[in-house]
């Protein structure tokens, strides 16, 4: 039973944040590439997925790991696991960028989850994915 409840806040979450980055996704579903390698936008989208998991009673580290590799696999698919590599290393060598992100990720997140304000610092600060392959 206890899968369910986790399941049902990975979606919410899942779908707030395709609907924060559609301006940037790419007719193939890609955010910019960019946007892997950037500390800031990573440390806001793990603020927000650890501060909703929290404020919805989800505190064991198993069921917040799971969410946030749902989140992070639906936003970067393949490249997921290299992009929550780099966030693991920014987490622990306490990256001014990462940390700042976080920290305002943490105030601005709400159980309804509208991220307008991350939307519009992704859009100041990436260009939309293009979709071409080289």
């Amino acid at each position: 039973m206890f899968g369910l409840r986790v399941g049902k806040h990975k979606k919410k979450l899942e779908q707030a944040f395709a609907t924060c980055f559609w301006p940037l996704i790419d007719e193939l579903g890609n955010v910019p590439i960019p946007m892997q390698t950037d500390p800031a936008i990573n440390g806001s989208i793990l603020g927000v997925c650890e501060t909703y998991a929290r404020a919805n009673d989800i505190t064991k580290p198993n069921d917040m790991m799971r969410i946030v590799d749902a989140v992070f696999e639906e936003i970067y698919r393949m490249e997921s696991i290299n992009v929550q590599n780099r966030v693991d290393t920014w987490k622990n060598d306490n990256n001014d960028a990462f940390n700042q992100a976080y920290a305002h990720a943490k105030t601005q997140t709400t159980s309804a989850l509208d991220l307008t304000w991350l939307s519009n610092i992704a859009k100041d600060n990436f260009d939309q994915a293009t979709g071409l392959m080289l």
